[in-house]
């Protein structure tokens, strides 16, 4: 037999003696109804929808209680935002309280909810083992954002070493994704280890097995993170230097340009005042190379000057 019951954003769906409710951004009308029929601790009602990491997993009579962290994607795909989900486990129900938009579990419902095939899968081993698939399919969704990070890294390290362009923007982006989903799967760690210790005890059936493999999946994902953590740290120390390299060298080739002009610039300068000057046009300029000998003289000394100022430079070995 299977049930469904939509109570505006209140969904609930039933299917050999288990009961899945799932819930966005509820009211508090619709978690004092839940607090009421599923006998539930009020501190864990509240802080499904507070702020809060969990470490561990609390365990009262009559359930589990767990809070899960879920990476959302923004509709462009350039940063991830955390969505927090309450879970309450009892023994032949399962509730998801959700503070914002969580895709993964969303379309878990759905799928169970359309095909009762899947719902047979799932359903019929119990709520835990429903659980065990809405946390593997979160997993599984952490697993592909990870892979994408790391399809950005390599892009960017094409970029990054190839000294033509910084990507300085790009690699902050990528940076805010690995932030998002290291504070995400850090401490899962911990709450699917105490988890996969605590559901056979406490609903009597074998699944630990199950959750043995979502804890192995979840040390995978933090290998993987933290080592896409190194290589974007690299990433930006080596596009911070190329770029302080590429702007070191304008900055070379423009003070050189100034400081080859100026001997060129002092001479004009002075021969622009309104003052006698050998060869200037008040005392006379000079002929003894023609027309233009005052013009060639003044070329001559600046382009002498300039050529002095570069052998020195090299002699410095300044570039």
């Amino acid at each position: 037999m299977h049930e469904n019951h939509n109570q505006t954003e209140l969904r609930t769906q039933t299917h050999d003696g288990v009961t899945w409710v799932d819930v966005e951004n509820p009211s508090q009308e619709q978690l004092s109804r839940l607090e009421r029929d599923y006998n539930l601790h009020p501190v864990h009602v509240k802080e499904c929808v507070q702020k809060v990491q969990h470490v561990q997993v609390e365990r009262e009579d009559q359930y589990l209680f767990l809070v899960l962290h879920a990476p959302v994607l923004t509709a462009r795909k350039e940063k991830i935002y955390i969505s927090q989900v309450g879970v309450f486990l009892g023994k032949d129900y399962l509730i998801t309280i959700r503070s914002g938009a969580g895709p993964c579990i969303s379309d878990l419902f759905e799928v169970c909810n359309l095909s009762p095939e899947k719902a047979e899968e799932y359903f019929t081993q119990g709520s835990a083992y429903l659980l065990y698939r809405l946390i593997n399919n979160l997993l599984n969704n952490i697993s592909n954002m990870t892979d994408d990070v790391n399809n950005e890294l390599d892009e960017i390290e094409d970029i990054v070493f190839d000294d033509k362009e910084s990507d300085a923007q790009r690699i902050g982006m990528v940076r805010q994704k690995i932030v998002r989903l290291s504070r995400i799967i850090g401490p899962k760690r911990f709450i699917l280890q105490d988890l996969a210790e605590q559901v056979d005890p406490f609903t009597g059936q074998n699944v630990s097995r199950y959750y043995a493999n979502n804890t192995k999946m979840v040390s995978k994902l933090w290998e993987e993170i933290e080592e896409a953590k190194e290589t974007v740290e690299i990433y930006k120390d080596a596009d911070f230097t190329s770029s302080t390299e590429q702007t070191n060298k304008i900055l070379a080739i423009l003070t050189l340009v100034f400081t080859f002009t100026i001997p060129v610039t002092v001479a004009g300068t002075l021969y622009g005042m309104n003052v006698l000057l050998p060869g200037g046009l008040e005392a006379g300029s000079w002929m003894f190379m023609g027309r233009y000998t005052t013009f060639a003289v003044i070329v001559a000394v600046s382009a002498s000057a300039a050529i002095g100022m570069y052998m020195y430079f090299k002699h410095k070995k300044w570039f």
